[in-house]
């Protein structure tokens, strides 16, 4: 006769490494909210930043710009605030531009690389949960006096469990370390048209 048995019992049974596991899935989601709220807040569409800017611009009004830009703090007003600060300076607006928009990508990277990692090692975390979960599997079969597969059934149930939440760890970070790349590379794309925009309206 089967035994039941609830997913709640397998996860108290699968030992420390299902214990790695949930550590993981709790980092990744730390890692997915603090990088949604963060992208959230300095990632503003370019149109909107240029937008609000362009009746000062236009002015040759860089004083009231530099407010704007301060005001709103975005990635690309960080970008366009040094650029404004280096053409009251008498610098090059369009190398610190560039320079702030490399130190603001350090920024918005952070933490990506953690969970690529934890999206490439939670599989074989899982995988290495399996193997050792029918390999006591098949130590309580030869302890067994009768009962065949029936007695190691359960146990391999339970070690897959390791592989199958390995599994969804991995598509969980990689899937948002890949959302979370692709909106970097838009956000990177952006940066340039705004730094050669700007420069041209302050070279004039």
């Amino acid at each position: 006769m089967a035994q039941n048995f609830s997913l709640f019992e397998v996860i108290l049974k699968g030992g420390w490494v299902i214990g790695i596991l949930v550590l993981m899935s709790l980092l990744v989601l730390a890692i997915v909210l603090n990088r949604r709220s963060y992208y959230k807040k300095q990632l503003k569409r370019r149109e909107d930043v240029m937008e609000n800017l362009r009746p000062f611009l236009n002015r040759r009004n860089y004083s009231e710009a530099m407010g704007v830009v301060e005001k709103n703090s975005s990635f690309l007003d960080l970008i366009i605030h040094a650029g404004l600060l280096a053409k009251t300076e008498k610098n090059d607006p369009t190398q610190a531009m560039e320079r702030e928009a490399k130190a603001q990508l350090i920024k918005l990277e952070q933490r990506l690389p953690l969970l690529a990692t934890l999206g490439s090692m939670a599989p074989f975390v899982g995988l290495f949960g399996t193997v050792l979960g029918i390999i006591r599997a098949f130590q309580d079969l030869a302890l067994a006096n009768s009962g065949g597969a029936a007695v190691v059934s359960q146990g391999i149930a339970e070690a897959l469990f390791s592989t199958a939440a390995g599994l969804f760890v991995a598509i969980t970070a990689v899937f948002f370390f890949n959302l979370f790349q692709a909106r970097l590379n838009v956000a990177a794309q952006e940066a340039e048209i705004v730094i050669s925009e700007i420069s041209e309206r302050l070279s004039n």
